[in-house]
């Protein structure tokens, strides 16, 4: 096996910088030196969806490869045709198992799982209704003896094809294999009863930390169990997460943020660590938060001193979500739940013209919708398109209901400093004490009250 490290290097630096051509320069350098590399396998498509997506998707481009590709004999070559065909349609489910199953036959079997690991995330049609590719990635999990990830992918093809028989007769294959794993089989080391006692218990540990019943000494023996797995397998997704849950239960949120961005480096595909670890950090911020304004009560000659280091770390939260939500819209465009993110962590950050535009395509998510039409409310207000703001805030009063009592207050707010902006200091006044009525510790509303009070000679 050839070293494309340096190959790999060059080009996840290109990806990074969005130079995406010379990463896939790069990549296909990797793949041609070591055709089994799965890093370059999977990255290599990472970068051709990257420059499609801003680039635009070439158009058809007919079959002439595919007979080409269908009546090479060499391996080799054939996968080269494959790639071929994939490097102009990168999402395309039907070229991404054919390139699997030559990986197959060249038994470059972790390249395979990679392949396919692309192709159900992203594929051209959604993974839960392709049960093809997701049985065939089971059978890659398999060669690299990931029963549990097999089975998991065969329960979402039975939901598809719940009828269909290859996939029910894999499915019992599996089961029986990872009984003989487990109990050493044909292996000529058969676990003894200890072994098998000890594998119970650290269910039984997780379980319990789960449950929030976990001894300080369970936690330190299982976290060790753990690392010791990650040792063995710096992939296993199952075991930081693990890892990072006990931190979470002793509240080192910091910590378990930075060992799972530390595994997506290793694995870059793993998208779904990459946005645990940002809820973890969230929780980070706001415990730092918390702690500083109880020292502030408790240390009333440090309270100054407190506040200006809560006010330190708000400031490093808002940056961090900015970059964050960013990378992960940038990363999924069509997730409505990261555009929402994102575009609230540019209205916390003062932008709201780009704000406004990410809240457009949120409010189309029945979940975010509400939420999403007041925030763009508020962006008209601090643009200064008021007589839109008055409109928008007008069409989101009549989606609320009684269940909505926070938006309620909000959307009172928002009215008010909107009435305050227009030169109807009166009216923002008399909106502000209905707020103040509803709840006195909304915001700034007594601040607010107070300044109008003396701008209006009012009382």
């Amino acid at each position: 096996m050839a070293d494309v490290s340096k190959f790999l290097a060059k080009a996840d630096d290109a990806l990074k910088k969005r130079n995406y051509d010379y990463a896939i320069q790069m990549y296909e350098s990797a793949m041609m030196a070591d055709p089994g590399n799965a890093d370059a396998r999977r990255n290599y498509r990472v970068a051709l969806v990257k420059k499609y997506d801003e680039t635009g998707y070439p158009r058809s481009f007919g079959f002439g490869n595919v007979k080409t590709m269908m009546v090479s004999k060499d391996s080799g070559k054939l996968l080269e045709e494959t790639e071929k065909l994939v490097a102009k349609d990168p999402k395309s489910l039907k070229y991404n198992r054919r390139v699997a199953e030559v990986l197959f036959t060249l038994n470059h079997n972790d390249a395979a799982v990679a392949v396919l690991e692309f192709a159900v995330k992203f594929g051209d049609v959604a993974s839960e209704k392709d049960a093809a590719t997701l049985q065939l990635l089971a059978k890659a999990y398999l060669k690299v003896g990931k029963m549990q990830e097999a089975q998991g992918c065969l329960n979402r093809a039975m939901k598809i094809a719940p009828n269909d028989k290859e996939v029910k007769q894999l499915s019992k294959d599996i089961a029986a294999q990872s009984y003989n794993k487990n109990v050493g089989v044909g292996t000529g080391t058969v676990k003894s009863s200890y072994d098998l006692v000890k594998d119970r218990g650290e269910a039984d540990k997780l379980e319990k930390m789960r449950k929030g019943v976990l001894s300080e000494e369970d936690a330190d023996t299982l976290l060790r169990d753990e690392e010791e797995k990650l040792k063995q397998n710096p992939l296993d997704r199952r075991v930081i997460r693990n890892i990072a849950e006990i931190l979470v239960k002793r509240r080192k949120y910091n910590e378990a943020a930075d060992r799972m961005y530390a595994f997506v480096k290793v694995d870059p595909t793993a998208t779904e660590i990459a946005e645990e670890a940002a809820k973890y950090k969230n929780q980070y911020f706001d415990a730092m938060i918390r702690l500083c304004q109880q020292k502030a009560e408790e240390e009333p000659a440090k309270a100054a001193a407190y506040q200006a280091k809560e006010q330190q770390i708000r400031d490093q939260k808002k940056a961090f979500q900015l970059d964050e939500y960013g990378r992960q819209v940038e990363a999924a465009p069509t997730d409505l739940d990261k555009q929402f993110n994102y575009g609230k962590a540019l209205f916390d950050n003062g932008r709201q013209n780009d704000a406004f535009k990410h809240f457009q395509k949120a409010v189309k998510s029945p979940k975010h919708a509400k939420t999403s039409g007041l925030m763009m409310a508020q962006c008209l207000v601090a643009m200064g398109r008021l007589e839109m703001a008055e409109t928008q805030l007008a069409h989101v009063e009549s989606q609320l209901t009684d269940l909505d009592e926070q938006l309620k207050k909000e959307l009172m707010y928002t009215q008010a400093d909107m009435l305050e902006k227009k030169g109807d200091p009166a009216g923002a006044l008399e909106r502000f004490r209905g707020l103040f009525l509803e709840d006195m510790e909304f915001r700034d509303v007594e601040q607010r009250i107070d300044n109008l009070k003396q701008a209006t000679g009012g009382e």
